[in-house]
Parts: structure tokens; C-alpha cells; sequence
């Protein structure tokens, strides 16, 4: 093997698992290539990128050429091993950032769904009472009031629905419990599909692994099955809202990818699918999707290209927000770099050329990027070692204050908007820095979108934390920048015109943000403490109650925060015996009864209820199923809690067990 291609070996080798810069340049791509994406920029500068507009695709080559160029740039970004003369540190960055994630609970719902912690302007749980006088019942812990989301319980205060289905197949049973007579709760069937569960009057939907269906429960003693809906996507997210199931289906491209069919027989022409002007980390179609539910017939949908990584969706009264990354790779930077008045300083004069001449090949990033290597290689090679040595250090300090100046242009987030009202057409469309942690990380309030985005970190460049305001045109018109240099986010809590944001590596602080007037939000105050809080939860108007870790146990925090400028820690309680809690993994975990005053917070091996009254957190009631605990729920004043095999019933007056169900 001859040294040029050995060398186009090597650098081909470090490139494709070549150290990662994030997600999404802003700058880089001004000029149109025919398929509609961006190009760079004839100067490989980072400046001058504007908000990514939205188009569709000519056709289907040109969709199964989309998504086939970004399978292939896709290796450009995968955090492993550095290259050389581009600095250690992006190895390293990657490695942490691979630990943070698995520390950080980041995961779907039971139901495969993305959740976290937190909800949005009074969107618990709320108690349902009916205008006759029958008993209060709890309902879901959701992120928008109105709208309801999918958990595997429900009720109507009279029967309950259950479909644990993490310790049962995808072809497990819902259990059935009739809970109309508060002295004698007992199972009175089941339905033979288990999933994520909605109630929709007397209608429950039931999302399936594979497959959706409705069942008539008008009698709970003979559910009827009324429809069943193959899924050939992934399912996202749903909501009901106003008597409309809306679904978002994840769908991943493959080597025959058109017509797109997420749901039943419902296809989707490629042509039809919405994408940015942009270039985006784009792996997946996401399908909005209108349903009937009771009859399971799709009414209307749309579908937009979007990324399975780093993104979140966001639902509201009036829309559906989906989000996607942009990459900058490790070429398009060093490439950026050179072409800078300090970064072509450093080449000679055929270096210089030779680089400037990589705008112009017409072949693929991948090969570009060997080029390049080959390049720096043989510019070295023309140093003696001093020389060598010197320039090594010049570049690598050089690339990463290149990397310093423009870290919020190197990880973007796209965000399209999908009219909820009509035909569910895409309405709007903007860009942030860094990336979302969930859906909590995005909510609406008076006709803006706030979201809460994590910068990462890059080249020896410190992560940071932004809070960003966007008007009904998805344009930026307030910021909150730099919280937590060097962590990242672990949860977000947006609260009418409050905010609350937690940051974490080491220690764990708390802010509270001033966001009343959205051209000028502001940090109120920080807390700092052990430990880290990913679910965040108002339980009155002065009090939110963090639920996280400390020392890998679970952790409980009540925070006061009548005085934003000075919050201030009253209580905290860490579960020593327990190894985890599903609140930590989805915020439908939580219970708050607020009549009593107590939550609910299941564990590893325990379920516990806490006194949050008068400041301080107070053990009333543990609760042994026979193994974790998944759920609970009230009617009137019994607190049902649900295990694997059993649900327990207590007394909510006087925190004794009355009776066991068998599910």
C-alpha cells in the first residue's frame, strides 16, 4: 500500500468516527444546491446563515437521496477518537456527555414515549368532581391541562383501566377494576391488548407496541372492541384535545422508502413531506396525525422531517411542535477554521490553495474530509519537527477559540409548528442554539413558545444553558444565556410567567426566572445544593417540589420560592433503601393529592406517600405491591396504588390499608 493511500486510510478511519462538534450550524450554508438543500459557503465561513425555510421534496429520488446523504454524514459526527491536529478534547467531551446521558434518567415512558419531568401552566393531574356529588377522582399528571396523555391507568371514578405493560408482553391485557363501590373494589375483566391508555367518554383507546384499537366501555364488565389500526411508525407522543386523538408517529426511512405508511393504510406521498431549506440532522419522518377516536378513521395529518436524537415534541391547545438538530461535523469546522483570516494565516501558500479548492470538488463530505486530513498531513510534512511541533499547538489552540467564538452556531435546533385547528398544516418555523431535554423543555404562554436549551460542550469549550423566547412566528425575541456553565440540563419547569430551570454536574443549581415580559426575561435567583432535581413539580403558589438524585439514591426536594430572587430549600428527603423512581422517567409517575396534601412518588421496591404541608416532607404511608410500584390514583378519599400483580387501597384519613386487588 503506497503512502497516499495509507494516509487516505488512516485520516478516513479518524474522520468517520471523528470527534463531534453537537448538533446544527447555523452559518454555514447560504447557497441553494438543486435538490434544495444548503451548500457552504464558497469561503467555508461560519456567518451569514439565515432561519431555515421549509419546502418539499421533487420527488422521491430526491427524498431517498435525502436521507441517504445524511446516513452517510451521519459517521461524521458519532463522538469517538479525535483526530490528529484537531485537539484531544472532543474525544473526551463525547465520553462525558455519553456518561451524562446514561446518569441523567433520559428515556421514554413505559409506553415508549419521550417524557420528563414537569407541566405548564396548571397542567397536573387536576381532580374531576362531578356537578352530582359523586366522589372527586385524580386524573393523569399532564404538561397542558386541556389536553390529556397517554399513561397505562385511567379512570372515570367508577372503573379503572391498567395495562402495566413493562412486565407483561406487547400482547398483554389491560386490567379492568370497578371501583363504584368504595367498600368492595374488585377486577371485573380485562381487554386483550396492553399499551398506553386514553378515555375518550366511553371509549378507551388503547396504543399498542404494534397496533392501536378503541373499545367500547360503555359496559366495563364486556369491553367491545370497535376498531384496530396497524402501526408501521413509532409512536412519539399522543393527546386527546376536544374530543380529537391526535398522534405523532415516528417513522425511520429505509431502502425502499416511498410512499411513507405510519398509520393503517394511510399512505403518504414523499412529495408531501415537509423539510427544511437547510441542512439538518434528518434520520426519521415525524407524521402529525388527526384520528377519530371512536371509530380509529384518520382525519387529517402532515409530515415533516425531523431528527430521533437531541429533539423533543411539544404539544399545546394550538399546536404541535416537533424539532429537529443541525450538525456542524468535525470537516465542516476545521474547514471553517482554515478559511478564517487567523486559520489561513497558519498554512502556507499551497496548503491555502489547496483547501480553497475543496469548495469547488464535486464529492461527497466523506471524501472531502480525507482530502482535507491529506492536506494538514502534507503541510506538516513540509516542517522540520520544531516547526512542526509549533504549528500542531497554533492550530489546535486556534481551532478550539474558533470553536469559542461561535459554540452557539455550532448546535442548532430547528422547530416547525403544525396548526392544530384545520388540516393540521405546518404554520411556522425557527431556530435556537443547543438542544432541548424534552418535552418540558418547550412551552406556550400568551402567544409565545419558551425553550430551554443545553449548548454543549465542544473543544475544550464549556457547555452552557439558554432560555429563548419566540413570538407566534417562531422568531426569537428574548434570551436568557449562560446558566450553568459546564453542566447541562436535567429539568424545566415553565410556570405562566415564571420558570424554573436545573443544571447539573456536580452540584445542583436551581433558577428561578423572571419571564413576565418576553423581550427581557431574566434570572430571579439560584440555589445551589447536593444532588440533582429531573422533575419538577408547583404544588401551591409559593412551593415547587424537585423529585432526582443524590449519591445515586432518590431525592426528594421542597423548594420556597414566594421570593424568586432568594429560593430557598425547606426540606428534602432521600430514599436510602431505593435504587430509582419512574417520576424520575416520566412525569406520569406523580401523584399530588392536594385536598390531603400529600404526593405520591413510587420506587425501586417501595411506594411512598409524603405530607408536603406546613414546609416540611413527611412519611405517611409505604406501600409494599409485591414489588415496585408503577401508579396510583384516588377516588374520594382512597388512594389506590398499582404493582405489578396487586393494586392496595388505603385510607386516605387515616393512612391504613383496607383491601388488595388482584390484577
Amino acid at each position: 500500500m503506497d503512502r497516499r493511500t495509507t494516509l487516505i486510510a488512516v485520516a478516513l478511519a479518524a474522520l468517520v468516527v471523528g470527534s463531534v462538534i453537537g448538533a446544527g450550524l447555523t452559518g454555514l450554508f447560504d447557497e441553494r444546491r438543486t435538490d434544495g438543500t444548503d451548500t457552504e459557503r464558497a469561503d467555508g465561513s461560519l456567518a451569514g446563515r439565515s432561519e431555515p425555510e421549509l419546502t418539499t421534496f421533487a420527488s422521491e429520488d430526491a427524498f431517498a437521496e435525502y436521507f441517504a446523504d445524511r446516513s452517510e454524514t451521519a459517521a461524521l459526527t458519532r463522538p469517538s477518537a479525535t483526530v490528529r491536529a484537531a485537539g484531544d478534547d472532543a474525544a473526551v467531551d463525547a465520553e462525558a456527555d455519553a456518561d451524562d446521558v446514561a446518569e441523567s434518567g433520559r428515556s421514554t415512558d413505559a409506553g415508549g414515549m419521550a417524557d420528563g419531568g414537569g407541566m405548564s401552566d396548571g397542567g397536573a393531574g387536576e381532580t374531576t368532581s362531578a356537578s352530582n356529588g359523586e366522589p372527586r377522582y385524580s386524573e393523569t399528571n399532564v404538561q397542558e391541562a386541556a389536553l390529556d396523555e397517554p399513561d397505562v391507568l385511567k379512570t372515570d371514578g367508577e372503573s379503572v383501566y391498567y395495562a402495566d405493560h413493562r412486565y407483561t408482553s406487547r400482547w398483554g391485557e389491560t386490567s379492568i377494576v370497578d371501583v363504584s363501590d368504595p367498600e368492595a373494589p374488585e377486577t371485573i375483566g380485562s381487554i386483550p391488548l396492553s399499551g398506553d391508555l386514553l378515555l375518550a367518554g366511553e371509549t378507551l383507546i388503547v396504543l399498542g407496541d404494534e397496533e392501536a384499537a378503541g373499545y367500547d366501555v360503555s359496559d366495563p364488565e364486556a369491553p367491545d372492541e370497535q376498531w384496530r389500526t396497524d402501526l408501521e411508525a413509532r409512536l412519539e407522543t399522543a393527546r386527546l384535545y376536544d374530543g380529537d386523538l391526535y398522534l405523532v408517529l415516528v417513522d425511520r426511512p429505509g431502502d425502499d422508502p416511498c410512499p411513507i405508511e405510519p398509520y393503517g393504510d394511510r399512505t403518504i406521498a414523499c412529495t408531501d413531506v415537509v423539510r427544511p431549506t437547510a441542512d439538518a440532522d434528518a434520520d426519521a419522518v415525524y407524521t402529525a396525525a388527526r384520528v377519530d377516536p371512536e371509530t380509529g378513521r384518520l382525519e387529517s395529518e402532515t409530515s415533516v422531517v425531523g431528527s430521533r436524537s437531541l429533539s423533543a415534541t411539544y404539544v399545546s391547545e394550538n399546536g404541535i411542535y416537533l424539532s429537529y438538530t443541525r450538525s456542524t461535523d468535525e470537516y465542516d469546522l476545521r474547514r471553517s477554521y482554515l478559511g478564517s483570516e487567523n486559520g489561513s494565516a497558519l498554512l502556507d501558500a499551497e496548503a491555502r490553495e489547496r483547501v480553497a479548492a475543496l469548495d469547488d470538488i464535486d464529492v461527497s463530505k466523506r471524501a472531502k474530509a480525507v482530502e482535507l486530513q491529506e492536506i494538514l498531513d502534507d503541510w506538516r510534512d513540509r516542517m522540520d519537527e520544531d516547526a512542526r511541533r509549533s504549528s500542531d499547538r497554533a492550530f489546535e489552540t486556534g481551532l478550539r477559540d474558533y470553536a469559542a467564538a461561535h459554540q452557539r452556531e455550532l448546535t442548532t435546533t430547528g422547530i416547525v409548528r403544525v396548526d392544530i385547528d384545520g388540516d393540521l398544516s405546518v404554520d411556522a418555523s425557527g431556530a435556537v442554539p443547543g438542544t432541548p431535554l424534552n418535552q418540558f423543555s418547550m412551552d406556550e404562554h400568551d402567544d409565545h413558545l419558551r425553550i430551554a436549551t443545553t449548548i454543549p460542550r465542544t473543544h475544550g469549550v464549556d457547555s452552557v444553558n439558554d432560555v429563548y423566547v419566540l413570538d407566534s412566528d417562531l422568531e426569537t425575541v428574548g434570551s436568557v444565556t449562560g446558566l450553568g456553565v459546564d453542566e447541562r440540563i436535567y429539568s424545566v419547569r415553565f410556570e405562566g410567567d415564571e420558570g424554573y430551570v436545573v443544571t447539573y454536574r456536580e452540584i445542583d443549581p436551581f433558577y428561578t426566572l423572571d419571564l413576565s415580559d418576553p423581550t427581557d426575561p431574566a434570572v430571579d435567583g439560584k440555589l445551589k445544593l447536593p444532588g440533582f432535581s429531573e422533575y419538577l413539580h408547583p404544588l401551591e403558589d409559593d412551593l415547587v417540589l424537585g423529585i432526582g438524585q443524590e449519591d445515586r439514591r432518590p431525592k426528594a426536594t421542597l423548594f420556597d420560592v414566594s421570593d424568586p430572587t432568594d429560593p430557598v430549600e425547606l426540606d428534602s428527603e432521600i430514599l436510602s433503601s431505593e435504587y430509582g423512581s419512574d417520576v424520575s422517567r416520566t412525569h406520569t409517575a406523580f401523584l399530588q393529592d392536594e385536598a390531603h396534601g400529600v404526593f405520591f412518588m413510587p420506587a425501586s421496591q417501595g411506594s411512598y406517600v409524603f405530607d408536603y404541608e406546613g414546609g416540611d416532607l413527611e412519611e405517611v404511608a409505604r406501600v409494599d405491591v409485591g414489588g415496585p410500584g408503577t401508579r396510583a390514583m384516588y377516588v374520594g378519599d382512597r388512594l389506590y396504588v398499582f404493582g405489578e400483580d396487586h393494586a392496595v387501597v388505603l385510607d386516605e384519613t387515616t393512612w391504613t390499608e383496607e383491601t388488595r386487588i388482584d390484577l
